[in-house]
């Protein structure tokens, strides 16, 4: 096994293309908007909890796009489909992460 100069941690982001350089490769230089969708269960889509972050410049980040925080905003208690929405200008110069559960 080889072992890196640098620490190196598994892939966490909830989008896992996201959490790689091969996200370069994705396009949208300029204008980018993706949503990807992962399906949990088989309950029933009765309520819909969506919750933001946002950074801007690579300098500041504000919001809370937590699996929680979306549960929360909708009331979802059982939760059958998590969306993930991503957004960017420019790259980096605005990016918008949200997380949107569905569920009963």
């Amino acid at each position: 096994m080889r072992t890196w100069p640098i620490p190196v941690s598994p892939n966490t982001h909830p989008v896992q293309d996201y959490g790689k350089l091969t996200v370069l490769f994705k396009g949208g230089g300029v204008w980018h908007d993706n949503n990807v969708h992962k399906h949990l269960g088989s309950g029933k889509f009765e309520r819909k909890g969506r919750a933001c972050s946002a950074s801007y410049l690579y300098l500041v980040a504000l919001g809370d796009s937590s699996i929680e925080t979306a549960k929360s905003d909708g009331a979802v208690s059982d939760v059958a489909m998590v969306e993930q929405e991503v957004f960017s200008i420019l790259g980096g110069l605005y990016h918008r992460h949200c997380t949107i559960v569905l569920g009963e």
